[in-house]
């Protein structure tokens, strides 16, 4: 659980929730350099505890915290108290869709790519455009870019699954689905990503390699 920085009161308040510590700390780290009063938690219930004496001006949160309610849950609950609560939502996945956040994003919330996030400037604009509720502003490459972004949550699943190296029995049996029905799922991911046209080259290895361009090397979870 983050400290709170003492600073003078006039200070913008920006809060980050975010469950893996080092990124938490990376983010932290860049906008206390640059004048905000951070807290800096690792989950919702921190956060919601938190909230109501540290009343942020923005919300950091990323969409995925581990089991229970997600990033997206907490910025709803947060804004329902405090509606003019800036929200800048981030994610390993190239988009909210493919994150799986049904419906798009919220006007007010913006959305960014954390392989975006490659210099803290990146992620302070980002943040400076969701204060001045100019989230058109926020560009994200790899919406714009990734092959993976016309995926599903479960589909993107199946091919993280596909990439530590399991078979699709391993997979049917994970996920309590027949091998028939991976099978078909794999089809049409193959199909969304375009590598099943070329005879001459394996379409699983094709969309795995994709998956790690964005994601890294996945470690077998067996």
């Amino acid at each position: 659980m983050g400290d709170l920085d003492e600073g003078v009161g006039d200070k913008r308040r920006v809060m980050v929730v975010e469950d893996d510590d080092f990124v938490r700390g990376l983010m932290s780290h860049a906008f206390s350099k640059t004048g905000f009063e951070v807290l800096a938690l690792p989950g919702v219930v921190e956060a919601t505890r938190a909230f109501g004496d540290f009343d942020p001006d923005a919300l950091v949160v990323d969409i995925h915290l581990g089991p229970g309610p997600t990033g997206m849950d907490l910025a709803h609950s947060l804004q329902a108290r405090s509606p003019g609560l800036a929200v800048l939502a981030v994610s390993n996945y190239p988009s909210a869709a493919s994150a799986g956040v049904s419906g798009g994003l919220a006007d007010d919330v913006a959305f960014v790519c954390k392989s975006d996030l490659e210099t803290p400037e990146v992620l302070l604009d980002a943040l400076e455009a969701v204060l001045r509720n100019a989230t058109e502003s926020i560009v994200s490459t790899s919406v714009k870019e990734s092959p993976l972004t016309g995926l599903t949550p479960v589909q993107i699943e199946v091919l993280r699954l596909m990439a530590a190296g399991w078979t699709n029995a391993e997979i049917a049996e994970q996920r309590g689905a027949t091998q028939r029905s991976v099978e078909a799922m794999s089809h049409r991911i193959f199909s969304r990503l375009g590598v099943n046209d070329d005879p001459r080259k394996s379409p699983r290895v094709q969309a795995v390699k994709l998956y790690t361009q964005v994601f890294g090397v996945v470690q077998d979870e067996e």
